[in-house]
């Protein structure tokens, strides 16, 4: 990606900030293509803002009715509109409000042509003036919606009167560093992992791409690639189905060619060879100091992310004794397992316990 369009784009993390920081007074519609992770967003406010009643609505599976009902206040003769509690919008609720409206250019999907502009204009009010109807989300409030690229082809339309009152943040896709750090926190299998770090081109993004530049592995609707590809999504996603191969056997491949398509499902599967010849993670633990090293590169990434993953207060010693040994035939392998272990707010608390990890993290200097 060119440094003037880069400038031009945030991370996930940079889109995080600014819905933070400016999203009671200013709307995001961040756009991207499918399956980076714009719709997890919604766990990391969640997280970070505790005091926030969090609201996510899929707005192409939104019909005009779902958006609130008419009242009948049989006292003054007259209807009252009752929007839909899962927008936060209630008498007995009075947090401040974050409310992400998922895919929203896809609002026009299930509505009938006839209540469009009722629905589009309920929409528009509730991202620029913060209500439903008469009824104000509480004050504080933040709203963000998500959309794709407009090159994706996958149906977005939101109204012109709209965009000019929002900041549109186009986001970047993760980079492989930025996805194995989310991976490490998610139990993402090993094999996964490894496959990520030897294959960085899976997180390119077409859009950013020249056009004479080819990537067998993602979403890339100029070359009709859009229905199996690797995303963050969709590498989440295999690594349900590689840590089940035992039970599937040779339905693995065809359905992780499903997921993450041919190219991705063929190279991975050499990777999965390779991590069923290490040896057995009990027997590493048992005998950290006699257990055989592997020799491929290939096999020392898959084993350093299954030591960081399995890692605990009880086995670390071991673990690190093992992984000492690995320092001195693949320096790098290490520092994958280093910086993998301490990337996981779960578990680094308990790892800069180890005495051994300490001065691991503190010999890797400038690359930890």
């Amino acid at each position: 990606m060119s440094k003037s369009i880069q400038s031009l784009t945030v991370n996930l993390k940079g889109a995080a900030a600014f819905i933070k920081t400016c999203g009671s007074t200013n709307t995001a519609i961040l756009r991207g293509q499918p399956g980076i992770g714009k719709s997890d967003l919604l766990k990391t406010l969640q997280r970070d803002l505790p005091d926030y009643f969090v609201a996510y609505i899929d707005v192409a599976n939104l019909d005009l009715g779902d958006l609130g009902m008419p009242v009948i206040d049989r006292d003054a003769m007259i209807t009252r509109y009752a929007p839909n509690a899962r927008f936060g919008i209630g008498q007995s609720q009075t947090k401040p409000v974050v409310l992400m409206l998922d895919e929203l250019g896809k609002a026009s999907r299930p509505v009938l042509n006839m209540r469009l502009p009722v629905m589009l204009n309920l929409l528009v009010k509730l991202i620029l003036e913060h209500r439903l109807g008469d009824t104000y989300l509480p004050t504080g409030s933040i709203v963000f919606a998500t959309t794709n690229l407009d090159t994706d082809g996958v149906g977005d339309n939101i109204p012109a009167q709209a965009y000019n009152r929002m900041a549109e943040l186009k986001v970047m896709n993760p980079t492989a560093d930025e996805w194995l750090e989310w991976a490490s926190a998610n139990k993402i299998a090993p094999e996964i992992m490894a496959f990520a770090k030897q294959t960085p081109e899976v997180f390119d993004c077409y859009a950013y791409m020249d056009k004479t530049e080819k990537n067998p592995y993602i979403f890339n609707p100029l070359t009709g690639n859009t229905r199996t590809f690797c995303s963050p999504r969709s590498l989440a996603k295999a690594s349900n189905i590689v840590s089940q191969r035992d039970v599937l056997g040779e339905a693995m491949l065809p359905a992780l060619a499903g997921t993450i398509g041919e190219p991705a499902a063929r190279q991975m599967e050499a990777l999965i060879n390779l991590a069923d010849q290490l040896p057995l993670f009990d027997t590493i633990v048992a005998r950290p100091d006699k257990t055989d090293i592997p020799e491929s590169v290939g096999a020392l990434f898959i084993l350093a992310y299954m030591m960081a993953g399995r890692a605990n207060g009880e086995n670390l010693d071991a673990v690190m004794t093992y992984m000492g040994r690995v320092s001195k035939v693949s320096f790098e392998a290490h520092a994958v397992f280093v910086t993998t272990l301490a990337s996981n707010t779960a578990k680094v608390g308990m790892a800069c316990r180890n005495r051994e990890f300490t001065k691991a993290a503190a010999a890797l200097g400038k690359y930890f």
